[in-house]
């Protein structure tokens, strides 16, 4: 049994550190404040940070950031070989923003690793704050 909880944890540990955290504000109706909180394993967790649910949102991130590194190079080979690395990467911003697959920080992560994929220079609007 404790194979299976550090083979867990070794999976959960790949989730890198720069991903970025949900950040949820929540109220809870009643006299006593209240925390909203996830548990995992005897810990709490703010909700979607838990190991499992920020590996789930990793996982999903760096698949689209492997496809984008693809496709990313697919366009600067074809109809896109007049632009710039940084100008295709930062074309893909907005439309993966508007796919709502990820959250608008998770995106801009998704092309800062697609840069490093393939190594191009990170786009600036992938690293300005949506704060």
């Amino acid at each position: 049994m404790s194979n299976d909880v550090e083979m867990e944890e070794a999976k959960y540990s790949r989730v890198p550190a720069d991903f970025p955290r949900p950040v949820h504000f929540g109220a809870v109706p009643g006299m006593q404040p209240k925390l909203l909180a996830t548990k995992y394993n005897g810990r709490f967790y703010s909700p979607g940070c838990s190991p499992p649910e920020l590996f789930e949102r990793w996982d999903i991130c760096e698949d689209l950031a492997n496809q984008l590194a693809t496709k990313s190079l697919e366009s600067k080979a074809g109809k896109r070989a007049h632009m710039t690395e940084a100008q295709i990467l930062d074309q893909y911003l907005p439309r993966l923003i508007e796919t709502k697959w990820t959250s608008e920080p998770e995106a801009r992560w998704v092309i800062r690793r697609t840069a490093e994929i393939i190594g191009w220079p990170v786009p600036a609007s992938a690293t300005e704050s949506s704060e």
